[in-house]
């Protein structure tokens, strides 16, 4: 048997630097009185959102959101922080849209979000290592439309009478009156 010429390196026994070390601390970025508004949001406010559907938009208001008249709410939709959705009147959110709304989220009047969309107004800073939550806010102007499955990222503003098609992924701010469509998305000629 031919002996086998193993070229791997051999550890090191002193332990690196990286190791070394303890891993960073991470913090949370709520303070108490909304980490309890979050558990009461997430069980009490969820059963009465499928229990009252009519009172959905006053059961966002109790749980300090601001949301217009006329706005309707579909009965499976994902709301993560109630008080930071500021809506104006006539706005329309389907079935499994998520409003990620570790950021404020405005939606102007009459807009609608169709089914599956995603607004997503948080995130982490990937750069460092404690992973800080961010919270860019996303802002959606009068008239727009948001297409099935479409995704809009933190800090975008989409401007008034806008269409984002279906599947769009919306990733910089959308001037007024315009159609965008594809990942990432651009205007449609």
């Amino acid at each position: 048997m031919t002996p086998v010429n193993d070229t791997s390196p051999t550890p090191d026994p002193s332990p690196g630097k990286a190791m070394a070390e303890a891993p960073p601390e991470r913090r949370t970025a709520w303070t108490l009185r909304q980490r309890v508004v979050r558990l009461l949001w997430g069980t009490i406010g969820r059963l009465l959102w499928f229990v009252l559907p009519r009172c959905r938009p006053s059961l966002l208001r109790l749980f300090g959101g601001k949301v217009g008249r006329n706005c309707e709410f579909a009965g499976r939709v994902e709301i993560t922080i109630p008080w930071n959705i500021e809506m104006g009147d006539e706005c329309r959110v389907a079935e499994r849209v998520i409003l990620y709304s570790l950021g404020p989220i405005t939606l102007g009047t009459g807009v609608r979000l169709d089914i599956r969309s995603h607004l997503c107004a948080g995130s982490h800073d990937m750069r460092d290592t404690r992973f800080p939550l961010e919270r860019p806010p996303i802002s959606i102007g009068d008239g727009s439309f948001i297409g099935v499955d479409a995704y809009i990222a933190p800090g975008v503003t989409v401007g008034k009478n806008c269409v984002v098609w279906p599947r769009a992924s919306v990733y910089s701010d959308i001037p007024d009156s315009a159609e965008v469509r594809g990942n990432p998305a651009k205007v449609v000629p």
